[in-house]
C-alpha cells in the first residue's frame, strides 16, 4: 500500500471551506488529522442546505478523512489538551483571523515553542498585516474586492459572482501546496514553519493571466459573457436542440469555416485575423449563430472534434455525474459510516501512481473525542469523563467505517 503522507499527524482548528480543504487534503493522501471543533460546531455544518442529520453538502465536501474531536478553546484546560495534541503533531492548520489562535495560546510562536519542528499554517482573509487585517472575510466579498466579479457578467450586464467559493477552495488547495514545501524543507532544516496564505493573495495570483494583461496594457477586461477575452469565435452558441461551448484558434479559422459551409467568411476582412475577428465580434456571432441553429448539439460535437477544434456540450450537475469520463476518473465517490449510511464525495484533483486513496466519511461532532484523548494523550477514562463532566470536550460514540 501507497500512501505518501501516513504517519504525518494534522490538527486541523479550520472552520468554513479553506482551512479544512487544506487538511483534508492532507488527509487523501494519507494523514492522520484530527478536526477540533467547539461545542456549537464547525459554522460549515450549517451552510447551505443540510440533509436530515443537520449535515451540510460543504461540510461533507471538506471534512472527510477526519476524527473529530470537540473541544471549549475558551476553557483552559481545553487548550492545555490542544497544546498537548499539538506537541505530537507535525502540522497545525488554522483559519482564524489573525491573533485569535494567540489570544487563545496556541498561535505559531506559542507551538513551535514546545515542538520546534510544528509547520503552522495559519488562512486568513486579506492576510496578517495591513489596513484590512482585521476585517471579516468570505468568498462572496473577495470575489468583489478581488477583481474577480469585475471581468464576469454578460456584455451589457454587471458584475456577477462565480457560483462556488472560489477563494476558498484556491486558499485552500494553496495552503496544502505550502504545507508540502515547508515539510520538504524540514527534512533538511530540521526545523517547522510558517506558512501563510489568505483568501485575497489566491483569488488575485488566480487572475494572473487577465491581470498581467491589465498591466501591460492599461485596458481594463471587459466583461463578455461566455466569450473568450482572447479569442474570436468562441463561447456558447445555440444549436437546434440546445447550447454547446467552442473554441476557435487562429490556425483552425479556415478549416472551422469550410466545416461550416462557409468556406468564403475567412477572405472577408472583418475576419481575416486574430485581430479583426476580436473587433468584430457581434458580426461573427450573426454569420456563424444561422448556422449553428441547422444542427443538434451532438451533431456539432462530432463535427467540431474531427477538425480538432475545442466544443464541448454544457453540462448541468445531472449531465456531469453521468459524463462518461467523471465516471471513467472516478470523480464521484462513496463513504459509508458505522451507521452503514452513505456519504457522496468528489475526488480530490490529484492521483499520484500506486497510491492507495481511502475515503472515511465526515466525523459528527466530538465523534472520537474519547479516543483521541486517550490513545493520543494517555488519558484513563475517568480523567476523560471529568473533562467531559466539566465541558472542556464533548463526545460523541462511534467512529466511521472507512471505504476505498
Amino acid at each position: 500500500m501507497n500512501v505518501p503522507l501516513e504517519g504525518l499527524r494534522v490538527l486541523d482548528f479550520g472552520q468554513g471551506v479553506a482551512g479544512p480543504y487544506a487538511a483534508q487534503l492532507l488527509g487523501d493522501h494519507g494523514a492522520d488529522v484530527i478536526k477540533v471543533e467547539p461545542p456549537r460546531g464547525d459554522w460549515a455544518r450549517t451552510m447551505g442546505a443540510q440533509d436530515g442529520s443537520g449535515l451540510s453538502g460543504t461540510f461533507v465536501a471538506v471534512n472527510r478523512n477526519k476524527r473529530g474531536l470537540c473541544l471549549d478553546l475558551g476553557k483552559p484546560a481545553a487548550v492545555d489538551l490542544a497544546r498537548d495534541l499539538a506537541r505530537r503533531a507535525d502540522v497545525v492548520v488554522e483559519s482564524f483571523r489573525p491573533g485569535v489562535m494567540d489570544r487563545l495560546g496556541l498561535g505559531c510562536a506559542a507551538l513551535q515553542q514546545v515542538n520546534p519542528k510544528l509547520v503552522y499554517c495559519s488562512v486568513t482573509g486579506f492576510g496578517d498585516s495591513g489596513p484590512n487585517v482585521r476585517l471579516p472575510a468570505g468568498d462572496s466579498i473577495m470575489q468583489a474586492y478581488g477583481g474577480l466579479m469585475s471581468i464576469i457578467g454578460e456584455r451589457d450586464g454587471g458584475p456577477l459572482r462565480v457560483g462556488n467559493v472560489v477563494s476558498d477552495m484556491l486558499a485552500g488547495a494553496n495552503a496544502f501546496g505550502g504545507i508540502l514545501l515547508s515539510l520538504f524543507s524540514r527534512t533538511t532544516t530540521g526545523k517547522g514553519g510558517h506558512v501563510r496564505v489568505s483568501l485575497l493573495d489566491s483569488i488575485v495570483a488566480f487572475q494572473a493571466p487577465p491581470l498581467t494583461e491589465f498591466l501591460l496594457t492599461g485596458d481594463p477586461p471587459k466583461r463578455l459573457g461566455n466569450e473568450h477575452p482572447l479569442i474570436a469565435p468562441s463561447g456558447a452558441v445555440r444549436t437546434r436542440d440546445g447550447q454547446i461551448n467552442f473554441t476557435v484558434f487562429d490556425h483552425q479559422w479556415r478549416d472551422f469555416c469550410e466545416g461550416l459551409g462557409l468556406a468564403a467568411l475567412p477572405d472577408d476582412p472583418r475576419f481575416a485575423g486574430t485581430g479583426e475577428r476580436q473587433k468584430n465580434r457581434d458580426a461573427l456571432s450573426r454569420e456563424l449563430s444561422a448556422v449553428f441553429a441547422k444542427r443538434t448539439s451532438a451533431e456539432w460535437i462530432e463535427a467540431l472534434r474531427a477538425i480538432d477544434v475545442l466544443c464541448a456540450p454544457i453540462n448541468d450537475y445531472p449531465a456531469l455525474v453521468r459524463d462518461p469520463q467523471v465516471l471513467h476518473n472516478a470523480l464521484i465517490q462513496t463513504a459509508v459510516n458505522a451507521e452503514g449510511r452513505e456519504f457522496p464525495l468528489v475526488r480530490n484533483a490529484v492521483a499520484i501512481d500506486g497510491e492507495t486513496q481511502c475515503l472515511s466519511s465526515p466525523p459528527r461532532l466530538g465523534e472520537h473525542t474519547a479516543a483521541i484523548l486517550e490513545a493520543e494523550l494517555g488519558l484513563g477514562g475517568p480523567e476523560v469523563a471529568k473533562l467531559l463532566a466539566d465541558g472542556v470536550a464533548r463526545a460523541m460514540p462511534a467512529a466511521p467505517a472507512t471505504q476505498p
